[in-house]
């Protein structure tokens, strides 16, 4: 049971400092340049990650249901149309400059997937940690799906907030056209 403990307190630590650490004010208190900074964040974040999942999974615990045959299959599929569009949203930005390793100066981006949904890469998350529980559904897999779940509001309120003041009313105009994670259908959309 303490093993719970630890991996809930660890997803809180994790939210909270990759909130924290994301911040310009953070950058600024460490002294760093604004890439050399990003790339420390992005090793963080992904270290972090892997460590939590890999406490998750040295919990042995019960299964909630079979997680076999149909369930298995939309768990693979689930996750891979969330690694998809993880991938098409990378399409959009320059992988040196979202690790670190390259410094953009560029303006709002609006091209490709991000002229449907604000936020794909959450969107992917949310459909990679979906078939991750099917995948394996048992308590430390429900734990990190629910702490996941609890902390995309709070990341993407974050991650707007700064947004905004990025590119003010350009992005207000933005978000009132495109809806943060589920696109429209044709048949839907406000003309």
């Amino acid at each position: 049971m303490i093993m719970y403990y630890y991996l809930i307190g660890g997803w809180v630590l994790y939210f909270v400092l990759h909130s924290v650490l994301a911040t310009e004010n953070a950058r600024r208190f460490a002294g760093l340049s604004p890439t050399t900074y990003r790339l420390l964040y992005s090793i963080f974040s992904t270290l972090a990650l892997v460590g939590l999942l890999v406490l998750g999974g040295s919990i042995s615990a019960q299964p909630f249901f079979n997680g076999g045959g149909l369930v298995r299959y939309l768990s693979l599929m689930l996750t891979t149309f969330g690694v998809m569009t993880i991938q098409v949203s990378f399409r959009q930005y320059r992988l040196k400059s979202f690790l670190g390793l390259a410094d953009e100066k560029e303006g709002i981006k609006i091209d490709g997937i991000l002229k449907y949904i604000r936020h794909p890469i959450y969107a992917g998350i949310i459909l990679v940690t979906i078939g991750f529980f099917l995948f394996i559904p048992n308590p430390p897999t429900l734990i990190s799906c629910m702490s996941i779940f609890l902390y995309l509001p709070i990341g993407i309120f974050l991650e707007e907030k700064k947004l905004l003041l990025a590119f003010g009313e350009t992005y207000k105009s933005y978000q009132q056209q495109v809806p943060a994670l589920i696109p429209r259908l044709p048949l839907f959309k406000k003309d």
